[in-house]
C-alpha cells in the first residue's frame, strides 16, 4: 500500500517509485506540480477522484503531516544543496569546456593574435564561456521522499477525501477507469475530465467529459457551445450523468451542413 500526503485540500505523492507504480500499474496520471529552476519535478498532485478510487480499492493510505518542522530548516537545507550542486556543475562544465577549447586552440590563437600564448588565450576563453549561475544551472529531477514518524502524521479517512469532490464525478471517473481509459483533469478544455486510449505521454485525448446532474437543465446554447468546442480541438464532447445509479453518456457530434 502506498502512502500519500494530504495538504491544503490536495493529495500528493513525493516518491518517484510510488508515482511510477500509480502510473504504470493503475493508470493514475495525476499532475506534476513541482518545479526545480523551471524543470518539472515532484510532487505529483492527484485528482480527488483518483484518490477516492485508490482508497476504495485499498491501494493507498492518505496522511496529513502534523508537527512539521519549521520551514526555515528546510530553506537552509535547500540553499546548502543548491550551493553544492552549483559548485559541482561549475567544475564539471569547466572541465568539459576546457577539452573543447583545447581541440581548437590553434585556430583561436591565430584569430586572437600570435603574440599571445595558447595558455593565456585558453584561460581567457574558458573564463568567458564556462559561467554557470543559479539562473542557468541544470537541476536533477529528484525529490527526497517524506519519511514521517507516527507522531508526525495523521490518517485521513475516505469520507474526508470524498468531501473534496462529488459522488457524480467519482462515479464517472471510476466508470471510465474501469473501461480501461486513462483519465486526466479536463479544466483546460472546458470539461471535468480528458479521456485517452493510452498514456497521455503517447496519446492525444479523444473525449472531453463534462459531468452534469441528471435533473440539471442544459440549454441548447450550452450544448452547441460544448459541441463546437470539442470539434475545434478535435475531440468528442461528452456529457455524463448518473441515471438510476448507473453512469450514462451523451456524445455531441457536430456536423457542418
Amino acid at each position: 500500500m502506498l502512502d500519500l500526503i494530504y495538504s491544503n485540500g490536495d493529495i500528493f505523492t513525493f516518491k518517484v517509485d510510488d508515482w511510477a507504480v500509480l502510473r504504470k500499474q493503475h493508470r493514475i496520471i495525476g499532475e506534476i506540480v513541482g518545479n526545480a529552476s523551471h524543470i518539472p519535478a515532484l510532487p505529483v498532485k492527484l485528482l480527488p477522484e483518483e484518490a477516492v478510487l485508490l482508497l476504495e480499492n485499498d491501494l493507498i493510505s492518505v496522511y496529513e503531516v502534523v508537527n512539521f518542522p519549521d520551514a526555515s530548516t528546510y530553506k537552509q537545507q535547500f540553499e546548502e544543496f543548491e550551493r553544492g550542486l552549483l559548485q559541482a556543475e561549475v567544475a564539471e562544465y569547466k572541465e568539459i569546456r576546457r577539452k573543447q577549447l583545447e581541440s581548437i586552440i590553434d585556430k583561436i590563437v591565430e584569430k586572437k593574435g600570435k603574440d599571445r600564448s595558447p595558455e593565456e588565450v585558453l584561460n581567457e576563453e574558458l573564463a568567458k564561456s564556462s559561467v554557470v549561475t543559479t539562473n542557468n544551472m541544470i537541476w536533477p529531477i529528484l525529490m527526497q521522499p517524506l519519511n514521517l514518524s507516527e507522531a508526525e502524521k495523521k490518517l485521513i479517512p475516505l469520507e474526508d477525501v470524498f468531501k473534496l469532490t462529488t459522488k457524480l464525478k467519482c462515479a464517472v471517473y471510476r466508470d471510465l477507469w474501469e473501461k480501461g481509459y486513462y483519465v486526466t483533469q479536463g479544466d483546460k478544455f472546458g470539461g471535468d475530465f480528458l479521456v485517452y486510449f493510452g498514456d497521455p505521454v503517447c496519446h492525444h485525448a479523444v473525449f472531453i467529459v463534462r459531468c452534469v446532474q441528471a435533473e440539471e437543465t442544459v440549454t441548447p446554447t450550452e450544448v452547441v457551445a460544448f459541441g463546437r468546442l470539442g470539434t475545434s480541438v478535435r475531440k468528442r464532447a461528452v456529457l455524463a450523468s448518473l441515471v438510476e445509479e448507473k453512469v450514462a453518456y451523451v456524445t455531441i457530434n457536430w456536423i457542418d451542413a
